[in-house]
C-alpha cells in the first residue's frame, strides 16, 4: 500500500510537472553504489555479503519565469527504499534497511534574490546545528511540507512547516560562516516534542573539524535523548579520510557510543572507491556491542 501511494503522488507531480520539464533545463542525475560489507553482530553468521547500497535515478528541471524568478522541480526514484515499516531504520554502518523500490524527492519550488520557496519533501531546520555526521540523527525526513531557505551576507535561514496529518512539524533554523568557520542552530516542535541543535565546524586547506550537541524530547513516560558528537576530516585532491566519535544518552535506558573510520579514493569520471569501519558499544548490554564494515564501488552521473 505504500508503495501504492508513493507511485500514485510520482506520476501526479510528474503530470503537473511535465510542461515544465519539456521546456525547461533538464538534468538527468543518479548514483549506483555496490557494496562488500560484514558484521560481528550476535546472531550474523559473519560472512560477507554483496549488496546494494543508494540505487537511485532522479530528474531536476529549473526554467525562468516571467517574473525573473526560477522555478524548479524533482522528481526520484529510489530503489533502496525503506521498509515498509516505514521510519528512518539505518544499520549499524549508517546505511537504510532495504525495502522496496519507491519515489523520493519530489518537490517543486520558486527561487530568486528573496530565496528558496519549497513544497513536498523539504529540508530539516533541526539538522542545522548537527554538523558532525549523523550516526545517530536527530531529524526526521518531512515529506509533506512547505520551506523557505534564504542566506543574507554570512547568514544563512531556513524555516519549514508541515501540518497534521503529516508530520505535524514546524522549524527554525540559522548557520553563520566566516573565515572557515561555521556556526549551526537549528529547532523543531514536532508532534508537540522539541528536538534541537547546536554545532560548529571550522575548514582550512583541506582538514576539517566539527562538533554538535542535539536533544530530543521523548513522549510522556520516557526520558529525553541526547547526543553529542565530533569529527575530523581531510581532503586531499581524490583522497578523502574523517574519523567520526558519536554518543547517545538519556537517564538511563539508553547509553551507546560509536566511533567509525570513513576512508574514499576518487577514480574519476564520477566513479569512487569507499571504505567504512563502525564500531558501535551499548554500555548497557553487552550483547548489543557490535562492528560492521563495508567497501563501497560507487557510480554517480
Amino acid at each position: 500500500m505504500k508503495f501504492t501511494k508513493t507511485a500514485v503522488a510520482v506520476a501526479i507531480a510528474g503530470i503537473a510537472a511535465a510542461p515544465m520539464i519539456a521546456t525547461a533545463d533538464t538534468t538527468l542525475s543518479g548514483d549506483v553504489q555496490l557494496q562488500i560489507k560484514g558484521s560481528d553482530a550476535d546472531g550474523d553468521a559473519g560472512d560477507a555479503q554483496i549488496a546494494a547500497g543508494d540505487v537511485l535515478f532522479g530528474l531536476v528541471a529549473e526554467h525562468e519565469l516571467n517574473s525573473g524568478l526560477t522555478g524548479y522541480g524533482s522528481l526520484r526514484f529510489d530503489y533502496d527504499a525503506l521498509s515498509n515499516a516505514g521510519g528512518s531504520a539505518v544499520d549499524a554502518a549508517g546505511d537504510a534497511v532495504k525495502g522496496g523500490p519507491s519515489g523520493d524527492s519530489v518537490y517543486v519550488g520558486v527561487k530568486g534574490g528573496f530565496g528558496d520557496l519549497r513544497v513536498g519533501e523539504i529540508p530539516l531546520a533541526v539538522e542545522y546545528g548537527q554538523v558532525a555526521n549523523d550516526i545517530f540523527d536527530v531529524g526526521a525526513e518531512i515529506n509533506g511540507g512547505i520551506s523557505y531557505t534564504g542566506s543574507f551576507g554570512p547568514v544563512g535561514l531556513i524555516a519549514n512547516y508541515s501540518p497534521a496529518p503529516n508530520q505535524d512539524a514546524m522549524g527554525v533554523g540559522v548557520k553563520f560562516g566566516m573565515g572557515g568557520f561555521n556556526i549551526g542552530l537549528g529547532a523543531e516542535d514536532r508532534d508537540e516534542l522539541m528536538n534541537a541543535s547546536a554545532g560548529v565546524s571550522f575548514g582550512y586547506a583541506g582538514a576539517s573539524i566539527a562538533l554538535h550537541y542535539w536533544t530530543m524530547e521523548a513522549a510522556a513516560g520516557a526520558d529525553d535523548l541526547t547526543s553529542i558528537a565530533a569529527k575530523v576530516g581531510y581532503d586531499f585532491g581524490d583522497v578523502s579520510a574523517a574519523l567520526t566519535y558519536a554518543t547517545q544518552t538519556d537517564d538511563g535506558a539508553v547509553d551507546e557510543s560509536a566511533i567509525r573510520l570513513d576512508l574514499g579514493y576518487g577514480l574519476g569520471g564520477g566513479m569512487e572507491i569507499s571504505t567504512r569501519i563502525t564500531a558501535g558499544t551499548d554500555e548497557n548490554d553487552d550483547n548489543n556491542d557490535q562492528t560492521d564494515w563495508r567497501i563501497q564501488l560507487a557510480k554517480s552521473f
